[in-house]
């Protein structure tokens, strides 16, 4: 097929993005007309519907998702090659499109960003913090940072760091309710339960790390239970602040609240399950080298001394 003109591309996405072709034309600055002649102009030339329309939105058709991940990246590489040719220096240039978990969003990678966008200030960053699991290609994200094990997607993923999940508490509620001193005491507490990829997280499980060539013992799973649950884990470390019951997070985004004693480690000589952290792409074969390098730079973060990924031993 020929393309008589590259903005058509520039319009797929916008439309893919906005899934508006209102949005799509005030992104672009032409009229909606304008966008829907593009797109079917894209259309006759692939001979292929690539979104279905409604009155209130559109949405891509699985041919639309493919020609959209090719021309996402055809145009990078097109950037790419004028930044080149035209000695813009900084190969961080561009747009990156995150999505972070609120907990960790809250505890230092918001921050962490603005500062990595700072020194470089050719990259624009467009956060999405959210405990939802977004589709990385529909939605247009560049990299999702996750907490695993993570299911068999397809998509690539790099290790960030080791950690656990870990039961804590508030010391007011410690006082209150009295400190359990095993997991299976958490049947009498209320807990503060929520959601991880649509699962709820009402069994947690407990190991002792192993030492000293002592055998593993088998894992303990408690069921647990409380008036309060909710699909964000930063709304759950909020309950477990105010002293509303015990929660079982992730140690990356407690460090600091167990750093200060606002809230206080259960059953330390245990270790809940599981939660690495991951840098997640689309996909390996094509990495636009500002996303890269900027997985390179969260890898650094979290493998350096007092960083976040030292917090849990991991």
């Amino acid at each position: 097929m020929n393309f008589d003109n590259l903005d058509d591309l520039h319009v797929l996405l916008a439309a893919a993005e906005t899934r508006s072709f209102t949005q799509a034309g005030r992104r672009c600055g032409l009229s909606t007309a304008a966008v829907s002649s593009a797109i079917k102009r894209l259309e006759q030339a692939l001979g292929v519907r690539l979104f279905d329309r409604s009155t209130r939105s559109v949405q891509a058709t699985h041919e639309g998702e493919v020609m959209i991940d090719h021309a996402r990246r055809a145009l990078d590489l097109l950037a790419q090659g004028q930044a080149l040719v035209r000695g813009a220096g900084s190969p961080l240039a561009g747009p990156v499109r995150i999505t972070v978990a609120t907990t960790l969003a809250r505890a230092f990678l918001a921050d962490w960003l603005a500062g990595f966008a700072q020194r470089h200030p050719g990259l624009e960053i467009d956060l999405q913090v959210t405990d939802a699991e977004l589709d990385l290609l529909r939605d247009g994200i560049d990299m999702a940072v996750r907490t695993g094990p993570l299911p068999d997607s397809g998509l690539a993923a790099r290790l960030l760091a080791n950690s656990h999940r870990v039961a804590c508490a508030s010391p007011d509620y410690l006082a209150r309710h009295g400190r359990p001193e095993h997991p299976q005491a958490l049947v009498g507490h209320a807990c503060l339960v929520y959601q991880v990829r649509g699962r709820r997280l009402n069994d947690w499980t407990f190991s002792r790390p192993e030492c000293g060539g002592a055998a593993p013992q088998e894992p303990i799973h408690v069921r647990v239970q409380g008036a309060l649950s909710c699909n964000d884990a930063s709304i759950a470390q909020q309950w477990a602040l105010q002293g509303r019951g015990v929660a079982y997070l992730s140690e990356l985004g407690l460090a600091e609240a167990l750093r200060q004693g606002t809230l206080v480690r259960l059953f330390p000589d245990h270790v809940g399950e599981p939660a690495p952290l991951y840098a997640v792409l689309p996909s390996n074969r094509f990495v636009p080298p500002r996303v890269g390098l900027l997985v390179e730079a969260l890898a650094v973060l979290f493998a350096s001394p007092g960083g976040p990924g030292r917090l849990s031993g991991g």
